[in-house]
């Protein structure tokens, strides 16, 4: 009987030592802030998803918990969700053009940045909020110019119409990012602005014959390639992408300002995952995704924390020197006007 009572005993203390432990163990594996949840996020396919799925989802996903799905697709068409869908927004990320940021929250439909959630916002250039939403990727708009002809790099928008280059220039389409910056910096370093682009109609006409109205990367490349083309407006990027690839140009920031061109990402204004769309983007804003959007597509990071070697540093928007030569187009003006400026670029621009 002793024995059996002293093997009872033993059990008795074998199983509370056990139940014990096995409090302490759930006490201490709290669940993740995401477990069971999922944040759907609207990027742009391509490299950018790349980027994102291996340099924030990973992470993301450690951290929290939850799953992360994407919605691909261009930014107009998100831009458009986030209104239509404002009540019961599908997606928890936008990733959206600077002027659809500026207007998303103006009109109240995406959520005010949250720097107590998303601390690496304090490390922001100023430029980088001024949409109203969190600038995740730097570029600018300037001059793209042929080494074999310019050994010296050209200084100025105004190059373009020194009378030894004339046939040798060419705009992009408009509307467009690169043909609409040109016409703005055309009427800019003529004596006009947004409010007044007639200088810029005016100074574009005179460029004439164009070698081509430009469209596209790849035909514009060619032309560099084949000494068609001198120079031309282009976004830093796409520039240093082909000069890395062997072709025979180089990119310069003019003295009268580069064209900001910045993507940004923004949350919903009703989602219910805003706690880990924050957690999302202060992932977004850090030393490793910055740097790899610095390295695969030369966007130029938003933090003014990130730390990049000289090499690549000479190759995107990088420090407060270049970041204060970036001009930011008066976008309000720009969308109310881009109608009538389209009318008028295809009777004057673009008529024989």
């Amino acid at each position: 009987m002793k024995q059996l009572i002293l093997i009872l005993l033993v059990g008795m203390l074998v199983l509370g030592t056990l139940g014990a432990a096995g409090v302490q163990e759930s006490a201490g594996a709290a669940p993740k802030i995401g477990q069971g949840r999922t944040l759907v996020v609207g990027i742009w396919g391509g490299p950018q998803e790349e980027i994102v799925r291996e340099h924030v989802a990973k992470r993301f996903e450690e951290e929290t918990g939850a799953t992360v799905e994407f919605v691909l697709g261009g930014s107009s068409d998100r831009y458009a969700r986030i209104y239509s869908e404002l009540n019961n927004p599908s997606m928890d990320v936008v990733y959206l053009s600077m002027a659809q940021t500026e207007q998303a929250t103006k009109d109240g439909v995406i959520r005010a940045p949250n720097p107590d959630r998303v601390p690496e916002y304090k490390n922001l250039y100023p430029i980088a909020t001024a949409s109203g939403g969190y600038g995740v990727a730097l570029m600018a708009i300037g001059l793209m110019y042929n080494t074999d002809r310019f050994p010296t790099p050209p200084d100025s928008w105004l190059e373009m119409w020194k009378p030894e280059n004339k046939g040798k220039v060419a705009p992009f389409v408009f509307p467009g990012t690169q043909g609409t910056a040109f016409l703005v910096m055309a009427a800019k370093v003529h004596g006009g602005s947004e409010e007044n682009i007639g200088p810029g109609f005016e100074a574009i006409k005179k460029l004439k014959p164009f070698p081509m109205i430009l469209s596209g990367i790849d035909e514009m490349n060619l032309a560099f390639q084949q000494g068609d083309l001198w120079l031309a407006p282009q976004m830093d990027g796409y520039a240093y992408n082909f000069k890395d690839a062997g072709g025979p140009v180089d990119f310069v920031l003019p003295k009268e300002g580069a064209v900001l061109s910045m993507n940004c990402a923004a949350v919903p204004k009703n989602t219910k995952n805003a706690d880990l769309a924050e957690i999302w983007i202060n992932i977004h804003l850090s030393q490793e995704c910055q740097q790899a959007y610095a390295e695969v597509l030369k966007y130029g990071p938003t933090n003014r924390n990130i730390k990049l070697d000289a090499d690549l540093a000479s190759k995107v928007v990088y420090g407060d020197a270049a970041v204060a030569r970036l001009y930011g187009l008066n976008n309000p003006v720009v969308s109310a006007n881009q109608s009538a400026w389209a009318d008028r670029w295809n009777r004057e621009i673009l008529e024989k």
